[in-house]
């Protein structure tokens, strides 16, 4: 399994300091380079531009007219921030990095960025999205349009826990279960556990690379389900296969959002492309 670049979504904030935390440790085990990325929003610059902005202290609670000049240079101050940290994680963890500023609408910017990156990681929210458990528009996006891996949340209190992976069909790919494992590697876990439709074969990979394996068969399709699974509540990372359809990406979503662990989720010819690239 050959993970040579991740791209990494950074705004400054915690939850993007986050995915960077655990892209990095993705990285030692798989030698990968860090490339981030911060993208000067021009939603935001033609907000300012509008005569009737306004915006509110945090606090202060006062209301002032929102100037464009104010959000240049908060896009500096932030970038400049992004950069070190990118460079701090990038040497703590003894991995090659690169840093780019891009201006234009985030999510196209990424999508264009990840033709490049084998993984791309993102926060569950960006700096500028509401505090609570859902996932930010951008990370939405990336689950929706890419096939490549992608790695949404990061470490915080890091688990040793297992390395999870879970599949609505009965079969999990040998591919899947080879990128499970470089997971597990990377984030210490002590078996690898898959959580699979009803009928499927016993997984064998894992096994050869030393770590043991269980399967489990998947709960009630929902998110409570899911997350009720003691080794769910207990991952050290966990991969989330895409079913086909709309609302399989909606299955997607509230995983990504009940899960508190790095959830990475794969396209149906994600890994397929990593391989043969």
């Amino acid at each position: 399994m050959r993970v040579r670049r991740i791209l990494v979504a950074l705004d400054g904030s915690p939850e993007s300091r986050a995915a960077l935390a655990a892209a990095a440790r993705l990285g030692i085990t798989a030698g990968a380079e860090l490339s981030g990325l911060f993208v000067e929003d021009v939603e935001l610059l033609r907000l300012a531009g509008l005569p009737f902005a306004r915006e509110t202290g945090v606090a202060s609670g006062v209301f002032r007219r929102l100037e464009t000049d104010d959000i240049e240079r908060r896009f500096r101050v932030a970038a400049e921030r992004a950069h070190a940290t990118l460079r701090e994680a990038a040497a703590g963890a003894a991995l090659r990095s690169s840093f780019r500023v891009a201006r234009g609408k985030v999510v196209p910017e990424l999508l264009a960025a990840a033709r490049e990156a084998d993984v791309v990681a993102t926060g569950k929210r960006s700096g500028y999205g509401a505090v609570g458990r859902r996932l930010g528009a951008t990370a939405r996006s990336l689950i929706a349009h890419l096939q490549a891996p992608v790695l949404v949340g990061g470490v915080r209190s890091p688990s040793a826990g297992p390395a999870v992976v879970i599949c609505a069909t009965p079969d999990v790919s040998e591919e899947v279960l080879g990128f499970v494992v470089l997971l597990a590697r990377a984030f210490g876990a002590p078996e690898v556990v898959v959580v699979a439709g009803e009928g499927g074969t016993e997984p064998s990979r894992a096994e050869l690379e030393g770590l043991p394996v269980r399967r489990r068969s998947f709960p009630s399709i929902s998110s409570g389900g899911v997350r009720a699974l003691r080794e769910v509540a207990i991952a050290s990372s966990v991969v989330l296969v895409r079913p086909e359809g709309t609302a399989g990406h909606e299955l997607l979503v509230a995983l990504a959002e009940a899960i508190t662990c790095p959830v990475f989720v794969i396209g149906p010819r994600g890994l397929a492309e990593l391989l043969s690239a």
